[in-house]
């Protein structure tokens, strides 16, 4: 895996929007990830939470990735913040 998108998750009238505020990449010697912010999260409860996913497909492959969208878990499922 060469990245993971860092998200910001924002919960709304029970749907979770996404915010892309940096980028996670993996250390040279195989040992854990930098992650390299561009925006800070808002606190919640006094915690910063930030996800990291895969990146989403580039524009021309965009129906595939609604696709995937329609058959995957909602975004709390991944949740496991303070678990």
């Amino acid at each position: 895996m060469e990245r993971l998108d860092a998200l910001c998750v924002r919960e709304s009238n029970g749907k979770s929007y996404f915010t892309k505020i940096g980028a996670a990449f993996p250390n040279r010697d195989g040992k854990g990830w930098s992650i390299l912010l561009d925006a800070v999260p808002a606190s919640i409860d006094g915690q910063y939470k930030i996800m990291l996913r895969e990146p989403l497909p580039k524009d021309g492959d965009r129906q595939q990735s609604q696709q995937r969208s329609q058959n995957s878990a909602p975004a709390d499922e991944y949740d496991d913040w303070g678990r």
